[in-house]
């Protein structure tokens, strides 16, 4: 039997349809990119700056690496690079004075001290062979022991006779420049 009310009819709605992102939307995503983008550049660089390799040359050390290999007298002798105990023997039985530093990359005392020697060895370099000595490097274990290290950074000089005069701590440039005066040259 047929219904007395009729049933009112909807107007047909059409099926949803993947609209296009609004314009708000489309912005949000390009600034989002736009920062990530931004953030890993910035993370990379901060990365980059604190990564130190396990050893790090100073200048002297540089220069001293590239005329060992460009000429027989090297800036810190007329010894090939070798071992930190292996140079520190041959300066020592040629008669020539000694600079020993021992050093980390990490420590602030030793980065400070490092820029000293940077500053001033170059003076004495003609006059005193460097021997730089990377305390995280197990190989010069033998040579840390031999010359007493208890703290960093430390220098050690030695004279033309194989005296020594020892030094803890990070010095100021005047006092590296007259330490290296007094007791690897005797002056």
């Amino acid at each position: 039997m047929p219904s007395k009310h009729k049933a009112a009819t909807l107007p047909r709605q059409a099926p949803a349809q993947d609209k296009p992102q609004a314009p708000k939307a489309k912005w949000f995503l390009t600034v989002l990119v736009i920062g990530s983008i931004a953030v890993t550049i910035v993370g990379i660089l901060l990365l980059k700056d604190q990564q130190q390799p396990a050893v790090v040359l100073s200048a002297a050390q540089s220069s001293a690496l590239a005329a060992a290999t460009s000429s027989p007298a090297a800036v810190n002798g007329p010894f090939k690079p070798t071992s930190p105990a292996d140079q520190l023997d041959q300066a020592l039985a040629a008669g020539q004075p000694v600079l020993v530093f021992m050093h980390s990359t990490t420590c602030q005392s030793c980065i400070d001290m490092t820029k000293v020697v940077d500053q001033i060895y170059p003076e004495f370099a003609d006059r005193i062979a460097l021997v730089d000595v990377d305390v995280y490097d197990e190989a010069n274990g033998p040579l840390m022991e031999k010359l007493g290290l208890r703290y960093i950074p430390t220098v050690v000089a030695f004279d033309k006779e194989g005296k020594t005069a020892q030094n803890v701590g990070a010095m100021k440039a005047v006092a590296f420049r007259s330490f290296l005066l007094q007791h690897a040259l005797g002056g």
